[in-house]
């Protein structure tokens, strides 16, 4: 018997302030598909191709910018398949199994009529927690602070939570909306709708698209990027003093799940009252053997740029370590996928508890290794770099340190003539453990010790990123690195144990140096598509999701996420408020509940947003974020501080204009708490980064669209602060 999965299993929707869309890429660094904006049906060139977007805001208003919709299909798995490039279609046929009265469990040949979705959307940020680093991470003390601290009775919490309830369609062409006071019968939860400046009644809409190969695909946008604040005492002048946590604010980000029900015919046979034998046209339905999830993030200011780590990446690790998602690369001898299948809890345990990566794992150069080391010097197109404050890119051209060609060449015939090169990239590579080292261990792993032995001029680890915390002395982690399996690639690749797909390659070399060139066309591909334009790290708290994202626990399976049944209006609040009267608390082994992934986020979204640039990070000791010197007489210390970024891909703090060089991204919006409540207005009006040629024939990657109108002229780093060196604050410092 067959086998049904939504794809992607997480699907990523972004807001806009327009009801016009586009669907989200599914591949690695590419920009959005257009589509048509009634049906939700992909464009296509005349090669076939997805045709991709070419203006995110609409036509002659810079001030609207578009929503990008997320697109789920079904795809039909043979037995024991880890993938499938099957996608369902109406017309169909299959076996179901078929439970009756009579017979018990049987097998029917069904043909597939119609295909039943159900997404229930929900933000429960002003309900949860307040955000405090990597504090949560493994659980929450029973006098942990609350955001809206002063609402402990169980009902006003709920109360707290958008939950517009769980919408239901079928049928090519319709629609539903995550709406307010939409005749539900679901016991519905919104923000009071005098919250200042924009109120929220819905977190969006979804419809059913059907291609012309009768493929019915389900396409969901999410809200309009509001946010609004009303404070206890009834004020609605918007405050916002904090990055993370700000008491009285609400928006309309949101996440869960997407379901989805498979409707079908079959032909009933059996023998009348006169002994004759007779038929009858049923139907039924079958609910899908694997379920999906949906986000909903900001706009993805500069969607072709590519993050250190991607959501993708962090995920494929976790699934790699976790889960025997690649058991060639990572498990028990003879890592194949026979001896690698753990079923029970007992036998996963037991398998993560011996499973190792395989040291003769050959990863691929273009695909595993040039990701990593490229991605850093595209930031200088949205990043000011400073020599001397922290994280130039490393030269990539003929004879520098990232010389494409050097690395790329594997050992042959005996000789390695780049060793030393690969060695030396490897040997600064921030590994596990030195997250709060700002340069290379003296012994640089053994590898040109003697030159940089007690010398001011060691090289620095990479990457040149902020961590998951730099901000307090509670569990630092002052600096980002690249994920296990990462790191596992580069150490291979290092050794000389590496393939260059341009050389090994028998077929068509076209692609080899950009395995991400097509849209892939397998479901395994669309899932790591889609959330590879999804930041990764770090996380504090992050982007569209945080560290959340990295606990094995919400997952059923790799990739997939575990789903909790609740009641209607009776969404889990935190347990420190829920154990007055029993109400619902979270609990991972039962599942998470819509809106359980982005509630650890920001609030409202603007504020972290418009903070995220770069982050003064004190590196005179390594388990200290803040030091005070003046009050131990610690005057033989020196306080060593560099300004680190935060994302470049994700949060522009400079753009390049074609022929013109570099203007601050945000110019406009001040640096200060005053300009995260403009932000909450104004991030319509900034501009989006795309790669394209300037008038000078160079190609690079360049802003269109921003709303210079409503601005201001844009000014040049140095000329004056205007957005962009905000350093975060936290209220414990």
């Amino acid at each position: 018997m067959k086998q049904f999965k939504i794809h992607p299993a997480i699907g990523c929707a972004r807001v806009g302030n327009s009801e016009e869309f586009y669907l989200a890429p599914e591949q690695l660094g590419a920009l959005p598909i257009e589509c048509d904006n009634n049906t939700g049906q992909e464009i296509c060139d005349e090669q076939g191709q997805p045709q991709r977007v070419t203006k995110f805001k609409e036509a002659d208003n810079l001030g609207r910018i578009k929503r990008q919709a997320a697109r789920f299909r079904i795809f039909v798995y043979d037995k024991d398949a880890d993938d499938s490039q099957q996608e369902l279609k109406i017309g169909d046929k299959f076996e179901f199994p078929l439970e009756t009265s009579t017979t018990g469990i049987q097998l029917v040949e069904g043909t597939v009529t119609d295909i039943q979705w159900t997404v229930h959307l929900a933000n429960k940020k002003s309900a949860w927690y307040e955000f405090q680093e990597t504090n949560g991470q493994h659980g929450y003390s029973p006098n942990f602070p609350l955001r809206n601290a002063s609402v402990t009775e169980p009902d006003r919490r709920r109360q707290l939570i958008t939950d517009p309830g769980p919408r239901t369609i079928s049928g090519a062409g319709n629609h539903a909306k995550f709406s307010e006071n939409d005749g539900t019968a679901y016991p519905q939860s919104f923000p009071p709708d005098d919250i200042k400046p924009y109120a929220i009644s819905t977190l969006g809409e979804m419809m059913v698209s059907e291609d012309n190969s009768q493929h019915r695909h389900l396409v969901v946008l999410g809200g309009y990027g509001h946010a609004g604040y009303k404070g206890e005492d009834g004020r609605t002048v918007p405050v916002i003093s904090n990055f993370a946590n700000n008491d009285g604010w609400y928006d309309d980000v949101s996440d869960g799940p997407v379901r989805a029900l498979i409707h079908y015919s079959y032909i009933k046979r059996y023998t009348d009252a006169k002994g004759k034998p007779a038929e009858e046209k049923k139907h039924s339905s079958y609910q899908v053997d694997a379920s999906a999830w949906l986000l909903v993030g900001y706009p993805r200011y500069a969607p072709e740029i590519e993050d250190m780590v991607t959501m993708d990446e962090a995920i494929y690790d976790l699934s790699v370590r976790n889960f025997a998602y690649e058991p060639a690369m990572y498990g028990v001898a003879p890592f194949d996928r026979k001896n690698n299948q753990p079923k029970t809890l007992e036998q996963q345990q037991l398998w993560q508890s011996e499973s190792r990566y395989n040291p003769d794992y050959y990863p691929r150069f273009y695909r595993d290794i040039w990701p990593i080391l490229k991605r850093p010097d595209v930031y200088s197109y949205t990043f000011d770099f400073d020599p001397f404050g922290g994280g130039v890119p490393h030269n990539t051209g003929t004879g520098g340190n990232l010389d494409e060609k050097a690395l790329s060449q594997a050992p042959k015939n005996g000789q390695d003539p780049n060793k030393q090169k690969r060695q030396f990239i490897y040997a600064i590579m921030r590994k596990p453990g030195q997250e709060n080292l700002y340069t290379v261990p003296e012994d640089l792993d053994g590898i040109f010790a003697d030159k940089y032995h007690n010398s001011a001029s060691k090289p620095r680890l990479m990457p040149m990123l902020n961590g998951n915390n730099p901000l307090t002395n509670t569990s630092p982690d002052k600096f980002f690195r690249m994920t296990d399996t990462q790191l596992f690639f580069l150490e291979q690749w290092m050794k000389g144990k590496f393939i260059n797909e341009c050389e090994e390659w028998d077929e068509d070399k076209t692609q080899c140096e950009n395995p991400w060139a097509e849209p892939p066309k397998t479901a395994r591909g669309i899932d790591r598509g889609v959330l590879a334009n999804v930041l990764g790290g770090a996380f504090c708290p992050g982007a569209e999701v945080g560290w959340i994202m990295l606990n094995p626990a919400i997952y059923s399976e790799s990739y997939r996420i575990h789903q909790a049944s609740y009641q209607a209006g009776g969404l889990s609040i935190p347990a420190s408020i829920a154990i007055k009267d029993g109400s619902s608390a979270e609990n991972f082994k039962q599942g998470l509940e819509p809106g359980d992934l982005t509630k650890y986020m920001g609030l409202p979204w603007q504020a972290d947003f418009h903070e995220c640039t770069y982050q003064n990070v004190n590196v005179t000791y390594a388990q200290w974020n803040n030091i005070y010197l003046d009050s131990t007489g610690d005057t033989a210390v020196t306080d060593i501080a560099y300004n680190i970024p935060w994302w470049p891909a994700h949060r522009p703090m400079v753009i390049q204009k074609a022929n013109e060089g570099q203007f601050y991204w945000v110019s406009g919006i001040p640096d200060n708490n005053a300009g995260s409540v403009q932000m909450v207005t104004d991030w319509v009006e900034l501009g989006f980064i795309k790669y394209e040629q300037d008038a000078g024939g160079n190609y690079g990657y360049f802003q269109e669209e921003r709303n210079d109108k409503a601005l201001g002229p844009q000014v040049r780093p140095g000329k004056r602060r205007l957005g962009g060196r905000v350093k975060r604050s936290n209220n414990n410092d």
